[in-house]
């Protein structure tokens, strides 16, 4: 009775410890975390806005968007008519926003920025999403 008993305490001790194990592997708590940045261009008013949404471990959703907040507007498709009368701006316009989209889904595939190419002609929505994602993914780290 005494080794039946022993045996089943190691064992008990034994999940417990492959429980602590494996609950320390996680990452990131489960929840909806935003981050905000303007990369290195603060001198513009346009601020990334990141939310990621996480469960068991896994980024489940992402959504992102540029704010102009001077204009308090979301950079879009019809953000160009800013610059109706300088054709090189509106081109850069739509790059951005092409890219903007590109860069969540290829993250959303990857899960790991180091694999999400900038897109030439579109490095200053690569960098404010990097950024503003990585603030949102700090907010969600475990702290143990």
């Amino acid at each position: 009775m005494k080794n039946k008993f022993g045996i089943s305490l190691l064992l008990l001790a034994i999940a417990l410890c492959l429980f602590a194990i494996n609950a320390n592997k996680r990452h990131y708590t489960d929840g909806v975390f935003t981050g905000e940045s303007q990369s290195h261009y603060t001198s513009e008013p346009y601020w990334g806005q990141a939310r990621v949404e996480i469960k068991d471990d896994r980024i489940i959703s992402l959504s992102f968007q540029i704010i102009d907040k001077d204009k308090n507007e979301i950079f879009g498709p019809d953000y160009e008519r800013h610059f109706k009368d300088n054709p090189n701006y509106a081109e850069q316009c739509r790059n951005e926003v092409k890219a903007i989209k590109v860069y969540r889904e290829n993250y959303l595939k990857t899960k790991d920025m180091k694999q999400v190419d900038a897109i030439t002609g579109a490095t200053w929505s690569y960098n404010i999403f990097r950024d503003a994602l990585n603030v949102a993914l700090e907010k969600a780290k475990k702290k143990f």
